[in-house]
């Protein structure tokens, strides 16, 4: 049995639930506004430029495309994750983009659906990149703030009610293995980590090894090219003069 969660681990449990969990469909009920499941496929054949190009970009990667054009059966936005549901967003329809732009945390003024979507990828990133299974009571309460008034807008009152409930409800035994499986995750993470570092050292002195082979190589066939050239010259007529002036001598 685990021993009980730490507040600032409670902290950390509780807004990963709430981006993972609850956000994912708040962006949905928005997403399937904007785009009508029975539309969704006659919409993104009618934009298939428009995300082939963002294709080659790499803004929309292949088990995306393959999503969005699947081989059998029909697109349904239920397959979709934030990401892929917010890139539609932000290229297909006419949503007011963030003062900053979508990569940036908007100002607390911004309360339209754009800058709210923004507001929930920012803190996905935060999430995903947070270096620790823990979170400060503050910034707890300023990200719990920022992201459930994002929810709440996109997805409706219900919503609202789910997030202060999420906030105070005692974390069960199921929520507490989330927080083992986090530390179990973030272990693994680190060891990839460090393997990649690895790694990378040994590229680079593999690369600085080949470097100097190729300079090698290169001065070789300088000298091979020089003396190949050399071996097919006649003998200038000065120097044959002075080796025939040397065997009349002898």
């Amino acid at each position: 049995m685990m021993a009980p969660l730490l507040e600032e681990e409670e902290n950390y449990v509780r807004l990963a639930l709430l981006l993972k969990g609850v956000s994912p469909r708040a962006v949905r009920i928005y997403f399937d506004r904007e785009f009508p499941p029975t539309h969704l496929p006659s919409t993104l054949n009618t934009n298939y430029n428009t995300l082939y190009d963002l294709k080659l970009k790499r803004v929309l990667n292949q088990a995306q495309w393959n999503l969005l054009f699947p081989r059998n059966g029909v697109p349904v936005s239920t397959t979709f994750d934030v990401t892929l549901m917010i890139c539609l967003i932000r290229n297909l329809t006419s949503v007011t983009q963030p003062i900053n732009g979508f990569d940036s945390l908007p100002l607390p003024v911004e309360t339209t659906p754009g800058p709210d979507l923004a507001r929930i990828k920012w803190y996905r990133n935060i999430l995903a990149h947070h270096d620790s299974n823990k979170m400060a009571t503050g910034d707890f309460n300023t990200a719990w703030s920022n992201i459930s008034d994002a929810v709440s807008r996109l997805g409706g009152q219900p919503m609202n009610q789910e997030c202060q409930e999420l906030k105070v409800k005692i974390l069960d035994q199921s929520n507490q293995e989330i927080m083992l499986e986090i530390k179990q995750s973030q272990e693994k993470i680190k060891e990839l980590g460090q393997t990649v570092d690895i790694l990378g050292t040994e590229h680079s002195e593999v690369t600085e090894n080949l470097r100097k082979l190729q300079v090698s190589h290169s001065t070789l066939q300088t000298e091979h090219t020089e003396v190949t050239e050399l071996l097919k010259d006649p003998i200038p007529w000065n120097i044959r003069g002075i080796l025939y002036s040397f065997r009349q001598r002898l």
